[in-house]
């Protein structure tokens, strides 16, 4: 069966990235322009695109909000989501998800004197999620857990979610880790603040997601991945939004390899293995 999207790119010679602003170090705007890993990974397969077809490809950049953004997808207003994009259960149904790159885990950041560092201590809290996000699905279970005692606030994005936490309007905020690591680093009055001491919920693989139809557009970005895990140049990437400065100022995340992404690239690099793909990841059930 023919790819509706694919045969649109080639036919157009462009394609639409959609990507969520405020997400370091995977997709934030940086001099009027879209940066971070996700927009590299996906700037590549417009590469592998172009040389696989001889043909020129323009980049049409769609800013999204991250309540939406798998809506632009499954409507086909964008080719490939270029930002964080948990794969679960309940996604997997309406979108197609790319080989794993990333790996996450949900947790909370408040403000050390709210003196909040697990699940429990949410009770009686007025607690921060994003709509439509992971967070939110998993914030909703906890607060089942806990007798429906946390009162939920719903936002369109982080930034959104931290400007009410810094302001006191909540008292905690539930994203994944790395964003929270990213904001801890962006901010000078950083020691005002913790993350949990444990994950809120299971570790959640990130892919990027085109629409159910795009079959051929997805294989392509699968070869790609696998291009870039087997070269050093996920090495390269890695090191390059994570381990390095990645603003003027010299904000740096520091934040090694995990060991489950140690894993994803050594299944690739080994003889006789292969790398899963999302139908293969553990995923969340939501």
């Amino acid at each position: 069966m023919a790819d509706p999207v694919l045969d649109k790119v080639l036919s157009a010679h462009s394609i639409k990235l959609a990507w969520v602003d405020g997400n370091k170090p995977l997709s934030w705007e940086l001099n009027g322009k879209p940066t971070g890993m996700a927009i590299d990974l996906c700037l590549d397969v417009v590469d592998s695109i172009k040389k696989r077809y001889n043909t020129k490809i323009d980049v049409q950049w769609v800013q999204i909000s991250s309540a939406a953004r798998f809506e632009y997808i499954i409507h086909h207003q964008a080719d490939v989501l270029c930002a964080i994009a948990g794969i679960t259960s309940q996604r997997s149904k309406t979108v197609n998800f790319s080989t794993p790159w990333f790996y996450t885990q949900t947790n909370l950041l408040a403000k050390k004197s709210e003196n909040i560092n697990n699940k429990e201590m949410l009770t009686g809290r007025t607690v921060g999620a994003i709509s439509g996000g992971t967070s939110a699905l998993l914030l909703a279970k906890v607060n089942q857990e806990l007798n429906y005692s946390v009162s939920v606030k719903l936002v369109r994005s982080f930034d959104e979610g931290f400007k009410l936490l810094k302001e006191g309007h909540i008292s905690a905020f539930v994203t994944d880790d790395i964003i929270i690591r990213s904001k801890l680093a962006e901010i000078p009055d950083r020691d005002d603040y913790e993350m949990g001491t444990e994950a809120l919920g299971d570790e959640l693989s990130y892919g990027l997601a085109v629409a159910k139809d795009a079959d051929d557009m997805l294989n392509i970005i699968n070869a790609e991945i696998k291009s870039i895990f087997i070269s050093n140049k996920f090495d390269v990437l890695y090191n390059k939004w994570f381990m390095s400065p990645i603003t003027s100022s010299g904000e740096n995340i520091r934040q090694p390899m995990s060991e489950r992404l140690i894993e994803q690239k050594n299944s690739f690099l080994n003889v006789g293995n292969k790398a899963p793909d999302a139908s293969q990841t553990s995923i969340t059930p939501q």
